[in-house]
């Protein structure tokens, strides 16, 4: 199953999703970006942690919906 990951974080819902079945689950598609702050702290540790193919640190409203690739499960956390 090919999952896109909004508003990641530093990849709660990767993990509990890996946890589950790497095998059934792939996430294809990521994004974190925190508008208030200049430094990306949640975004530096999801690419350390998962490395950064398939990533993106850009302000989600300013993605074009062409650049997110097709998925068959979208999850989204909540701003904090």
């Amino acid at each position: 199953m090919k999952v896109v990951e909004l508003f990641a974080g530093v990849g709660g819902f990767r993990i509990g999703l890996e946890r589950v079945s790497r095998v059934f689950f792939n996430v294809v598609w990521s994004n974190q970006f925190e508008p208030s702050t200049k430094r990306q702290h949640a975004s530096e540790v999801y690419v350390a942690r998962f490395g950064g193919a398939g990533h993106v640190n850009e302000d989600i409203a300013k993605v074009p919906t062409a650049c997110i690739p097709d998925h068959d499960m979208l999850c989204a956390g909540f701003p904090c």
